[in-house]
């Protein structure tokens, strides 16, 4: 088992190696402006036995949770995703067994993945490597899951795991990924830029690794690469902490660039989803580089594939195409039968060509479904924001997997090539700090639905009665077989 802690500042950003107190197991440093990551690597034989019997049945798995909270970043702890927990897996030969995940995934809270149905294994368009299975729900903390980690994981006895855990309360991303390459089970969490201190307590039961960097060039660094440099240690091998400076190739990246996302009113049952963007400069113009938008869509809102395929609709939207939508989407179904989490679509989105950098709006055409009845007449809900980014073809055929911050599987990322770089934007709240774009969606009062049934119900019993009368008319005045000649009654009767 391994334990690393890194610790990123804003470029420019140093600090005094004689400010550092490391010790057999821990690190105290001051309190500075930074960026911190944890993450532990956990070999396939270090696994409870029941947690490696599920990971068997799967080629990858990887749950993934980002806040709906806006925070701020800086590389190579860059990369994006929609606020809520994502789940992405392949199968291995063995199938994945769909009620031992669902069942694991309740260790976030009440996760609504009962039904097979649930996961969305299918899609339609720009398909390279996407994941075979996906689902998706909005979770507004780790409240649940640290809960269950402090009383199932963590011994009765180690504080330093309960401290650990305790911490993610302030995360705003969490990582779990298994790989059966490499038969191992990462778990990672990000924590956003802010003042803290630099406190890394050690346990004797791993190997603990504790790097503090900021951005910098090293010597000979290639245009896709990304440069970091400060002190390395490693707690209970080194009394003082080592100066280095590298290199490698990165798979996320940040543009200076901001996007917010509303609703233009008034919404209606068929809302537009507008996305205001700071710049529609692409981030390197060596690279073709194309603008994207990832959105995932819960069950209460979707996107119809089919109104993506009018180019001069799209134009008018300053959209591109539809690159990719998850399958199956009901078009017609309310909320309430719709068994799958709901949809994720990714669109092209088209900048207005302009010399100087201009600030500017996409539009999103989307559909609301039939909700439950409520006594107010309308129901709130939220729509995650999406991860938009530059997707550039780089031109150097690099090896992400040499990079020690990667971070793949992430739902869009399998949907390019493997030579991808995502230069991404950063999400700007309309309002407040979420991230998440509200909408009121109009329903059927609750008094008033059993009088809309009552209603419906004598109305076809009506029509069905109207029927029968007409019906009874025509056979009283006419007879059966009353408007026919002799012969065609005779010709009739040998027939019957």
């Amino acid at each position: 088992m391994k334990e690393r802690v890194t610790f990123v500042q804003p470029q420019g950003a140093d600090i005094d190696p004689k400010l550092l107190k490391v010790k057999t197991n821990e690190l105290q440093g001051p309190s500075v402006k930074t960026t911190r990551e944890d993450r532990l690597t956990i070999g396939h034989d270090e696994l409870p036995s029941e947690l490696a019997s599920l990971l068997s049945g799967y080629r990858d798995l990887s749950i993934r949770w980002a806040s709906p909270s806006t925070y701020d970043t800086v590389e190579p702890f860059s990369s994006r995703l929609p606020p809520g927990i994502h789940v992405f897996y392949t199968p291995s030969s063995k199938k994945g067994e769909h009620d031992r995940l669902c069942t694991t995934l309740q260790a976030f809270g009440s996760i609504d993945c009962v039904a097979s149905e649930s996961f969305t294994t299918h899609g339609e368009g720009q398909m390279v490597n996407p994941p075979a299975g996906t689902f998706y729900q909005e979770l507004e903390n780790l409240t649940a899951f640290i809960a269950f980690a402090t009383k199932e994981i963590c011994a009765q006895k180690d504080s330093i795991c309960k401290s650990r855990v305790e911490a993610l309360s302030s995360a705003v991303g969490l990582d779990i990924s298994w790989d059966s390459t490499l038969k191992t089970l990462r778990v990672s969490s990000l924590f956003p830029l802010i003042e803290q201190s630099i406190s890394v307590p050690g346990s004797s039961t791993r190997r603990t690794e504790v790097g503090i960097f900021s951005k910098d060039t090293p010597p000979n660094q290639k245009p896709h690469e990304f440069g970091v440099s400060g002190l390395l240690t490693v707690l209970g091998e080194r009394k003082e902490p080592s100066g280095t400076l590298f290199g490698f190739p990165s798979r996320h990246r940040v543009v200076d660039t901001q996007f917010s996302s509303q609703f233009v009113t008034p919404t209606g049952l068929h809302p537009t989803l507008q996305l205001k963007l700071s710049s529609n400069k692409p981030p390197i113009t060596d690279d073709e580089c194309g603008l994207h938008a990832f959105f995932t869509f819960p069950r209460t809102i979707f996107a119809d594939r089919y109104q993506f395929a009018d180019e001069l609709f799209l134009a008018s939207k300053n959209l591109t195409a539809s690159r990719y939508t998850s399958l199956p989407v009901d078009l017609e179904a309310p909320v309430y039968t719709t068994k799958s989490w709901g949809s994720s679509v990714l669109l092209q989105l088209a900048p207005p060509a302009s010399d100087a950098p201009e600030a500017w709006t996409a539009e999103v055409p989307l559909h609301l479904r039939y909700l439950k009845p409520s006594e107010s007449g309308s129901v709130d809900i939220e729509i995650p924001y999406p991860a938009v980014f530059w997707a550039c073809e780089s031109s150097a055929n690099a090896d992400f997997s040499n990079n020690p911050f990667d971070r793949s599987r992430l739902g869009y990322d399998g949907l390019f090539s493997k030579n991808t770089v995502f230069w991404h934007t950063t999400p700007q709240p309309t309002t407040g700090t979420r991230i998440m774009t509200p909408i009121s969606v109009p329903v059927l009062k609750q008094h008033g639905a059993a009088l809309v049934g009552f209603g419906t119900a004598a109305a076809v019993a009506l029509g069905f009665a109207w029927v029968l009368w007409k019906l009874a008319a025509v056979f009283a005045v006419s007879g059966y077989g009353g408007n026919l000649s002799n012969e065609e009654q005779k010709e009739s009767k040998k027939n019957n």
